[in-house]
């Protein structure tokens, strides 16, 4: 299926990104259809530039550089040449107000109007009735949540899809700051740099052209003397320097710049800061244009590990053994209490005489939702994460909308949603389970992850759920932690947002829908600083081809390869860099050529106690269910990822009829009982009941927060109301084994 085009309007600045992002724009095929721009206004009696502009630089004693903490404004008056250099009209307004709100979220209130980010609302409607077709936005924002959640407010708002090319480009293959740099300088973008604060970089550096090889590598060495190389220092993402394009490919670039040196003045400020103002520029026209595109270098779908995981899963499906453990070893013995600050509901429409709508059953969850949410002096924030089970995938659209009524605020709660058909009780559409954080330390506040821009990162979630939410289990100020909540992950590319093209061989296409949704769950693990999961689940659609026996090798084979520890010979050629010898002799000591310079990882092994057993691989577990979101082949949804503090594995223990799993962090124990298929008449809740009392719970089952079952199961829990249940059609365990169910439980351990 290929990308449906795009009308885009074009966030520019005059810097490098946004004119950088332009060109992946073009290149996914999308049309630009306008240029926008925001600029500081120079006085009372100017009048605003609007569409139609090719002139109107301000007179030197006029141009200044305003510091916004939104908008690049230092070069603004070269801004409406660009319409003559790309042959796309341009529209301008003046910035208003101030950063009212300083956090890196943005909640567009009536309060917040005379916030500076507001500006840029007026300027799309005025493009958009000129250009009513437009339903897009790009920007080049690369590792600033403070400016991308603020573009993505304005444009949602207007019904537009906020395109986000450069979003986490630096951390994706090779993995260096340095790639965006590159691959400017291979489309020959010509950016030059026009301001400076400090950072190492001093007035000299004005006017070098970052895209260039000489002044690129200049400004690498600058910045690692000045001690401030990694988090896009040589970017200049923390404002080491600002840029002004004045050239690129001809198939964008109709025109090129041309600013004389008698017509740049350096201004000089304190702190080390200086820019170039400007008094005068010109479009040169140039006699031949080449129409032909020019492609910038997307980055690979796949990063290395996942390509690896791929091939082996390619390469074979053989059952593994993932949970060895001992059979001998009595499990802890947690208190019998549930842990205070975290609480379970499950939600389903009340019983009515008549039958109601969808649209009717889910307005009326959502009611019962926020009355339990008063009762309980609770809001909406506190809720962490949902799993939404519809009879009818159809139905998502309908129960979207009215959903997101449950929440006003920024970053709502990660979700998981799937279709279980009718496994759900008659004349019921949907059931919702929540997980709510009852309380939360003001000093170590809730976290959210919510990208809503096309990127090549990971999914967009545009809607009424985040990525990622991120709660604190600890007051320990010097090793604090953190428990994840992740939306599931379904296998969508990135800067498509669509599902791969489909593979003949359906094994090769359920590998790969496999190892891409399961790189989504990493990245976006370690983009909230996940270091470890406690667990995990795989949902496959009951109309996958393939047959059962082979179903859950496949995701489980991909889970023990990623968390399989690398070796000390382990490398990865690929993001092998040139050595420079001047670095080598003189900075030999710090991150090497751009690159990031605390790397993160998930899995981390350095979070686990030496208390863990020999095997570390979280357990997985493989439901299969009536389908999936967008028709995709497979959705994986972790449990719980922790950051900070450390993990215990305790070992597995199986008894006749079940296995337990337990982890424990943070004074609480996770605790996973798997109870195999029924065999000799006995039923699955009897050895539910077993494994429970074996772990201390005189009340059996009920101290489950999450249960999956196998519905088809005699004895199972047909009938019985679905109190934190989720039905499935089938179910596995990591190792290929046929599972009448699995219950999870948290509770606060001896002495806590």
């Amino acid at each position: 299926m290929s990308d449906p085009s795009l009308k885009v309007i074009a966030l520019i600045s005059g810097g490098k990104d946004s004119f950088f992002s332009l060109l992946h724009c073009l290149h996914h095929g999308h049309q630009v259809i306008a240029l926008a721009n925001l600029y500081p206004a120079l006085s009372a009696s100017k009048e605003n530039v609007g569409a139609g502009t090719t002139q109107g630089q301000a007179d030197a004693n006029e141009e200044h550089d305003l510091n916004s903490f939104m908008y690049q404004t230092v070069g603004h008056t070269v801004i409406p040449l660009y319409e003559q250099a790309l042959g796309i009209p341009l529209y301008r307004q003046p910035i208003v107000g101030t950063a009212v709100q300083s956090g890196a979220s943005y909640h567009h209130v009536a309060s917040v109007e005379e916030d500076e980010t507001e500006s840029l609302v007026p300027l799309l409607k005025r493009i958009l009735q000129d250009h009513p077709t437009a339903n897009a936005v790009s920007t080049g924002a690369i590792l600033s949540t403070y400016q991308r959640t603020r573009v993505e407010s304005a444009a949602l708002r207007l019904g537009l899809t906020p395109l986000g090319f450069l979003w986490k480009y630096p951390i994706l293959p090779p993995g260096t700051q340095a790639s965006l740099l590159e691959d400017m300088q291979a489309v020959s973008l010509d950016a030059r740099i026009i301001k400076v604060a400090s950072g190492g970089l001093d007035d000299s550096f004005l006017w070098n052209n970052v895209a260039s090889l000489s002044d690129r590598m200049r400004i690498e060495r600058a910045i690692k003397r000045f001690g401030s190389d990694g988090d896009g220092a040589v970017l200049g993402e923390g404002g080491e320097f600002e840029t002004l394009v004045i050239d690129g490919p001809p198939s964008l670039f109709k025109g090129r710049i041309e600013i004389s040196d008698d017509n740049r003045v350096i201004v000089r400020e304190g702190g080390g800061a200086a820019w170039l103002q400007i008094s005068e520029a010109k479009v040169i026209m140039k006699d031949r244009v080449d129409s032909s595109a020019t492609i910038p270098r997307i980055p690979d779908l796949l990063d290395s590990k996942f390509r690896t995981i791929l091939e082996s899963l390619d390469g074979g499906h053989e059952s593994i053994d993932t949970h060895s453990g001992s059979s001998g070893e009595n499990p802890k013995k947690p208190m019998s209490r549930v842990d205070p600050d975290i609480l379970y509901w499950t939600v389903s429409p009340n019983q009515s005489t008549t039958v109601l709508s969808v649209s009717d059953q889910t307005s009326d969850v959502v009611l019962q939702v926020q009355r339990l949410l008063e009762q309980n002096n609770l809001t909406a924030i506190s809720i962490t994460c949902t799993t939404i089970l519809l009879r009818s995938m159809n139905d998502f659209a309908t129960i979207n909308q009215v959903y997101s009524k449950l929440f006003s605020a920024p970053n709502p709660p990660s979700r998981v949603t799937i279709s279980v058909g009718d496994l759900l009780p008659k004349d019921t559409d949907l059931i919702i389970h929540l997980q709510i954080a009852s309380s939360s330390s003001p000093a170590t506040p809730r976290k959210a992850l919510h990208v809503q821009s096309r990127s090549y990162w990971a999914p967009a979630n545009i809607g009424p759920y985040s990525q990622a939410i991120s709660i604190p289990l600890s007051q320990d100020n010097d090793c604090p932690q953190r428990a994840v909540s992740i939306a599931g992950q379904i296998p969508l590319i990135p800067g498509t947002m669509l599902l791969p093209s489909p593979i003949e061989n359906p094994i090769q296409d359920f590998a790969l829908q496999t190892t891409l949704s399961l790189q989504n769950l990493q990245r976006v693990g370690l983009e909230i600083d996940v270091q470890y999961f406690t667990s995990a689940i795989a949902y496959i659609p009951i109309s996958t081809p393939l047959p059962h026996n082979l179903l859950p090798q496949i995701p489980a084979k991909a889970w023990s390869l990623l968390h399989q520890a690398p070796s000390d010979s382990d490398s990865d050629d690929e993001t092998a860099q040139e050595v420079d010898l001047w670095e080598s002799k003189h900075y030999s000591g710090l991150a090497h050529h751009g690159a990031i310079s605390s790397e993160r990882l998930l899995p981390d092994f350095s979070i686990l106690s030496s208390l863990s057993s020999s095997n570390t691989i979280p357990p997985l577990f493989i439901a299969m269910v009536e389908e999936l979101p967008r028709q995709a082949g497979i959705e994986w949804h972790a449990h719980t990822g922790i950051s900070g503090g450390t993990v215990t594995f305790h070992s597995t223990i199986q008894r006749a009829g079940f296995v337990i799993y337990q982890c424990s962090f943070s004074g609480r124990l996770r605790g996973i009982v798997s109870v195999f298929l029924p065999q000799g008449g006995v039923m699955v809740d009897e050895k539910v009941g077993e494994a429970m009392r074996e772990l201390g719970f005189e009340r059996g089952e009920k101290e489950a927060y999450t249960s999956y079952y196998d519905m088809s199961v005699t004895g199972g829990r047909e009938g019985k109301k679905l109190e934190g249940v989720i039905p499935c059609s089938r179910l596995w365990d990591g190792e290929g084994r046929r599972l009448g169910a699995v219950l999870m439980f948290d509770t606060l351990m001896d002495g806590n």
